[in-house]
């Protein structure tokens, strides 16, 4: 069932503009929308706020209000505006990129620095963040997502066959150019992630991947424990608002990060915090029930909100486990699943829909995923080819492991749904184990059982960030290595030719034509079991103002304030 009520939120569009003068001394210049305290639960646990550590959604959250990248996303249009570079040329051809840096953009004070002072941002910093975005280590885990394949020297340099990455070149202390590979229609967008921050090399020195101090809106706070990430206003941060006042406005913002979604719930029902991004399934009705006089009130108390958004929800084999190294055992699972029945009756309609195609949502112009052939309930077809597989009316099968991390009830529920449809359709016996994300996520990386549960919501608005999850020339021969972002280990040469050619084209269509080849070849392949597109409820305290929620969970805080 589903519940059409969507309160959009009104909010201002965002306008950056850099601050030219009167670094480092703190900002005197407030607006009367300065103060307050903005608290949101999230479900999902932190492992590292190092930048090129980053694995989820909460994490990257985290560390775009710690630190700040060249470019940033509109939180409205996600489109790029300019970041710590407020300008920027492309070369005709489109493979070199020159960057103006803003000037006066300092570092957040810190005991590592001389005198505390952080020091100005130059482009030697962009020189030495890029490098270690480079740089191999056991912690690295962005190089393939970013610059692999991208920018110049960049794969050379990570091999460790030479001494620097040749296309950074720096022109001044504010100019700089990145040479690329091929013209790129997402390196923009790929540079406002934040994994790609611009880090100062002796605070990294200092702290090393325990690193929470850089240039953004906010500075990390020692109160921070694993349950509770306490963020405070950086008061010398460059950017300023349209009239001149200091950013940001808020003067803390808290992560709470609750045991489960019914918890975070709790929370925002006894007003301890402001937002909450899901709601439990089996209480959407109840809540709407419950609230609706809020809802539609004038103001209403609380907003709540629904659309599509860029995130998709699936299981990974892993494909070099025996049997599900076997693409036949692998479409006989996608066929023995009832995603509908998922979604009504375990999800209670808290879904854009069935994931019947492939792993992109219907969230991008242009990308029509039905031309994806994907799967539906077909019994007969999942049972003719489990037998081919050599496993008739599942004898023979050993008993699957899956891992699904804790903190959501309906992870647990989906997969007891699944271990009873397996049974019933191919006599394949299920158990599942519920972790703590991060424990479940290394597990996943390392190749420690048959399947897992996993969620992607895009990292820019692109068919690209979800298809990127799937190339195969970064995966360790040695299956004891961890593999990122690739966990399911899978490699075709078909699929990564397709998907470089999309990534390498400059032109939209062109792109895109190539990324449905690529997803096609996935889907045949039966890599993943898509499950369903999400759309969540989300709810908003109608005393923040300024916040823009977005298909991407993309925030920016920057502009966020309490009403008083």
């Amino acid at each position: 069932m589903n519940f059409n009520i969507s309160i959009l939120l009104l909010v201002s569009t965002l306008a950056f503009y850099s601050c030219k003068d009167g670094a480092n001394s703190g900002n005197d210049k407030h607006s009367d929308k300065s103060g307050g305290t903005f608290v949101m639960a999230e479900n999902i646990e932190i492992g590292s706020l190092y930048p090129v550590s980053v694995t989820n959604q909460v994490e990257a959250l985290v560390v775009a209000q710690l630190h700040e990248s060249l470019v940033r996303l509109d939180a409205k249009t996600l489109e790029v505006i300019p970041g710590l570079a407020e300008k920027w040329e492309i070369s005709p051809d489109g493979k070199k990129i020159t960057f103006h840096l803003t000037k006066n953009a300092h570092f957040q004070d810190d005991k590592c620095y001389k005198d505390g002072k952080g020091p100005e941002i130059t482009s030697k910093d962009v020189l030495f963040s890029l490098t270690n975005i480079c740089t191999k280590t056991s912690d690295n885990y962005q190089f393939n997502t970013l610059l692999k394949g991208r920018l110049v020297g960049a794969d050379d340099f990570f091999d460790k066959k030479t001494q620097a990455v040749s296309g950074i070149k720096i022109i001044d202390d504010y100019t700089f150019s990145l040479e690329l590979v091929n013209p790129s229609l997402s390196f923009l967008k790929l540079l406002a992630n934040p994994a790609a921050a611009i880090i100062n090399e002796t605070a990294f020195k200092a702290y090393g991947n325990n690193l929470k101090t850089g240039a953004g809106p906010f500075m990390y706070d020692a109160t921070s424990n694993k349950d509770k990430i306490v963020l405070l206003k950086n008061p010398n941060y460059f950017l300023k608002d349209s009239s001149g006042f200091t950013l940001p406005y808020l003067d803390t913002v808290v992560v709470l990060v609750a045991p489960s979604i019914e918890d975070g719930l709790s929370m925002f029902e006894n007003q301890q915090i402001d937002l909450i991004n899901t709601l439990p399934s089996l209480r959407v009705k109840d809540v709407v029930e419950k609230n609706i006089k809020e809802f539609i009130s004038h103001p209403p108390k609380s907003l709540l909100q629904r659309e599509p958004e860029m995130l998709s929800q699936f299981y990974v084999f892993n494909t070099k486990q025996k049997p599900f190294d076997n693409a036949k055992v692998r479409q006989a699972i996608n066929y023995a699943i009832d995603r509908e029945k998922l979604v009504d009756n375990v999800l209670q309609g808290q879904a854009i829909g069935a994931a019947i195609h492939g792993i992109t949502p219907n969230t991008f112009t242009g990308y029509d995923i039905k031309k994806i052939n994907g799967y539906s309930l077909d019994i007969e077809k999942a049972k003719k080819l489990l037998t081919e597989a050599g496993f008739p009316n599942g004898k023979g099968f050993p008993e699957v492991r899956i891992l699904v991390n804790s903190g959501n009830s309906r992870n647990s529920s989906v997969a007891v749904e699944l271990q009873k449809q397996l049974k019933q359709n191919l006599n394949i016996n299920v158990n599942f184990e519920s972790l703590p994300n991060v424990q479940k996520y290394d597990l996943q990386m390392h190749g420690k059982g048959d399947i897992f549960r996993d969620a992607w919501v895009a990292d820019f608005s692109s068919p690209e960030s979800f298809l990127s999850l799937f190339v195969g020339d970064a995966v360790p021969a040695d299956t004891s290595l961890s593999s990122y972002p690739n966990t399911s280990r899978y490699q075709n040469a078909n699929y990564d030719l397709n998907f470089k050619k999309g990534r390498d084209s400059n032109n939209k269509d062109s792109s895109y034509a190539y990324f449905m080849r690529a997803e096609q070849t996935l889907m045949d392949d039966a890599v993943i079991i898509p499950l369903w597109y999400e759309g969540s409820y989300r709810l908003l305290t109608n005393k923040v103002k300024g916040l823009h929620l977005n298909a991407m969970r993309y925030y920016d805080l920057t502009k966020t304030y309490k009403v008083k």
